[in-house]
C-alpha cells in the first residue's frame, strides 16, 4: 500500500476508534448521527461493529443506529440479494435493540422500518404477515415516545398503503390472510400533520402531497409539494423524495 493510503487507512482507524470510546461510555454519539444523515451508512456501520465489538454486544443506542445503517444500505442496494440481506440484519439488529432497552422507543421504530423495507419485494402473504408487524412495532414506538416525528411518519405511511389496496385487494386478503387493521387517508392525514408540528421535512410534506392527491385534493397535495421542495435535507432518503415532488408537480399542475 502506498504511504499516502496508509496514512489515510490510519487516520480512519483512529477515527473510528476515537467514536467507539465515546460510545462505549456512553458519550456523545453525534459524529455517527451526523454520518447517517449525510449517507454514509458503510462507515457508520464500521465504527459501531467496533463500538459493539468493545461494549458487552448489548448497547442499545449502538443497536439501533446499527438497524439505521443496515436499512440504508439496503434501502440503496444494487441487487436484492444484497438487499435482503441488509435488510433481515436490520431487523435482527433492532431485535437486539429492544432485548436491550425494551423501554426504548428506537428499537421498535427501526424494526417496523427495517420490516415495511422487505414488505416491498415480498409475496402477497408475506406483505400481510409484514404489515401486522410494521403496525404493531411502530405503535409500541409511539407508546413510548408519542412525539417522534419518524415514527409517525412510518405509521402515516402504513395507513397510506393500506388504505390505498382496491375493493378486491382488500376482498382477497380478508378472506385468505384474515385482513388487516383499519386504515384511512384521514388518520394518515393526521398523524402527517402531527409530524410537522413536531419536526418540519421533506419526507412528510411530500407524503402529505400523495394523501391529499388520493383524497382528490389536488390544490393542497400540490401546495404541499411546494412546501418540500423549500425545505432543507435531513435525512438522505429525502433527497429522492425532492426528485419525486418535482416530477408529480409538474404532472399535477
Amino acid at each position: 500500500m502506498p504511504a499516502s493510503g496508509k496514512r489515510v487507512f490510519l487516520s480512519v482507524f483512529i477515527l473510528l476508534g476515537v467514536l467507539c470510546v465515546q460510545t462505549a461510555r456512553g458519550g456523545d454519539l453525534a459524529v455517527i448521527d451526523a454520518m447517517l444523515r449525510q449517507g454514509k451508512a458503510r462507515q457508520s456501520l464500521q465504527a459501531l461493529r467496533q463500538c459493539l465489538d468493545g461494549a458487552d454486544g448489548t448497547d442499545a443506542a449502538t443497536l439501533w443506529r446499527m438497524a439505521q445503517a443496515q436499512y440504508e444500505l439496503g434501502r440503496t442496494s444494487k441487487t436484492p440479494e444484497e438487499r435482503a440481506a441488509y435488510l433481515n440484519r436490520a431487523e435482527v439488529s433492532a431485535n437486539q435493540a429492544i432485548e436491550a432497552a425494551p423501554q426504548s422507543d428506537e428499537g421498535y421504530k427501526w424494526l417496523a422500518i427495517a420490516l415495511g423495507a422487505q414488505a416491498e419485494d415480498a409475496s402477497v402473504k408475506r406483505q400481510v404477515l409484514l404489515s401486522r408487524r410494521v403496525r404493531e412495532n411502530i405503535q409500541k414506538a409511539l407508546d413510548r415516545d408519542p412525539d417522534d416525528d419518524i415514527s409517525l411518519l412510518v405509521l402515516s405511511r402504513w395507513h397510506y398503503k393500506v388504505a390505498s389496496l382496491g375493493v378486491w385487494a382488500r376482498t382477497f386478503v380478508r378472506l385468505v390472510y384474515g385482513g388487516l387493521p383499519e386504515a384511512s387517508f384521514e388518520k394518515a392525514e393526521t398523524l402527517l400533520l402531527q409530524a410537522i408540528a413536531n419536526q418540519d421535512r421533506i419526507a412528510h410534506r411530500y407524503n402529505l402531497a400523495k394523501v391529499y392527491y388520493r383524497m382528490g385534493r389536488r390544490e393542497a397535495a400540490l401546495e404541499q409539494l411546494r412546501k418540500a421542495l423549500t425545505l432543507p435535507v435531513t435525512f438522505p432518503e429525502e433527497v429522492e423524495d425532492i426528485g419525486k415532488a418535482r416530477r408529480k408537480l409538474q404532472r399535477w399542475q
